[in-house]
């Protein structure tokens, strides 16, 4: 399952993910950017910063892994927040006899 999508990350985004991972190459880094803010296909990202596909296709494999463990860490946390948040709820609906 895909949990990024081209064309609709932001740059923040995608930085944050990059600074979980071991990827250090400035041009592995700027394709998958390019590719995750621009939507600019794969093979176009990667061309433009000059590297092959296979080591753009490994960063994004990378990126795609950091972003799924994210992911699930966010539903967690929300479900922990829903149950919360439902246990102190100091308004109960009032029975009607």
């Amino acid at each position: 399952m895909n949990h990024l999508l081209p064309g609709f990350e932001s740059k923040q985004r995608v930085a944050l993910l990059l600074s979980l991972t071991r990827i250090s190459s400035p041009e592995v880094i700027a394709a998958l950017t390019l590719h995750y803010t621009s939507a600019l296909p794969a093979e176009r990202a990667a061309a433009r910063h000059g590297i092959e596909l296979s080591n753009f296709m490994r960063g994004q494999k990378k990126l795609e892994q950091i972003a799924a463990t994210v992911e699930a860490i966010k539903a967690i946390d929300w479900a922990k927040l829903q149950s919360t948040h439902l246990q102190s709820s100091p308004l109960q609906p009032k029975q009607v006899a």
